[in-house]
């Protein structure tokens, strides 16, 4: 399935939404109704999203759509229901990171015809997120300085941790595992495993709860995490980085192993956060190629069957 999506698009540049009218006929009908949160995510990410389809009331999101495919006669319902979703995933993770960059010209495309219906647009920023929200442009994809590269893998270990990875969701914002994670991403991700001091731990049994704060503060700032006062978001961006930290226990795990058996048990390609972070983690004595064919979250077969959207 890689190997496709990577068929299908070619460059790295081409997957910011550039003209791939033969990449544009593989989208397929939206497999479910919502953002497709990932499972096993804290009940505040759900009602996150329910309050996000509350601020976008159908008949508003029905016009942005009748006006851009109306100007737009190649454009069809089929890839404009992957924009509009693509577009929702951002709203919805710019209420839990601090900067977040855009990597959808056809998001950014249904974000700007949003903005055209002033009024609308004002009520939804002031229900959902409490401010205005102003039009992004869509980053390029070449991702050849330092920073782009850190902020890129930053991006996917968030994005991938939240919701499902389709084929079509790289053609929209870019192909995925293409960096690997920045140094301090990865120690802030590792944390501490044992007390630097044991007898003080015995002695203040606060200091363990203190470390524990403090790993989690620091992978937050890593992350760009947003700091809240909620305590159901507070509980959820707990929770999002513990799941983190422990996928990078597992997958250092994975390149200790001393046997494929023992790898095997630590092993995890459908998840895109296992993958990234396995793939940072490679190494010339561990390689890890996370474009290989075993690497394979979904069916080709089952893609296939309904690749035209028809």
């Amino acid at each position: 399935m890689i190997h496709l999506i990577k068929s299908w698009i070619g460059g790295a540049g081409q997957g910011a939404g550039a003209s791939m009218d033969v990449a544009d006929q593989l989208f397929r009908p939206l497999p479910s109704g919502g953002l497709g949160l990932r499972e096993n995510l804290h009940s505040f990410m759900t009602e996150m999203e329910a309050c996000l389809e509350e601020a976008l009331p159908e008949e508003w999101l029905l016009q942005v759509r009748e006006r851009i495919i109306g100007n737009s006669p190649e454009l069809t319902e089929v890839k404009y229901n992957w924009m509009e979703r693509e577009l929702k995933r951002y709203f919805f993770m710019t209420a839990l990171v601090k900067k977040l960059p855009l990597y959808s010209v056809d998001a950014e495309r249904v974000w700007r015809e949003l903005e055209a219906f002033t009024l609308n647009y004002q009520q939804f920023c002031e229900k959902f997120a409490g401010y205005y929200l102003q039009v992004q442009q869509a980053a390029p994809l070449g991702m050849q300085s330092i920073e782009a590269k850190s902020t890129r893998g930053c991006f996917e270990l968030l994005y991938g941790s939240l919701f499902k990875l389709e084929p079509e969701t790289q053609l929209l914002i870019g192909r995925f595992h293409q960096i690997k994670l920045d140094d301090e991403l990865l120690v802030a991700l590792q944390g501490t495993s044992e007390p630097a001091h044991s007898e003080l731990q015995s002695e203040n049994p606060l200091t363990g709860l203190t470390s524990k704060v403090a790993e989690r503060d620091s992978l937050c700032a890593a992350l760009g995490l947003l700091e809240t006062a909620h305590e159901d978001k507070s509980s959820a961006i707990a929770e999002l980085t513990a799941s983190l930290r422990q996928r990078y226990t597992m997958a250092r795990t994975y390149h200790s192993a001393e046997n494929s058996a023992d790898r095997a048990h630590c092993c995890d390609e459908s998840d895109p956060v296992w993958v990234q972070v396995a793939y940072s983690l490679s190494t010339e004595q561990s390689p890890y190629n996370p474009l290989a064919p075993a690497v394979k979250p979904i069916s080709t077969s089952t893609f296939e069957t309904c690749r035209t959207g028809q």
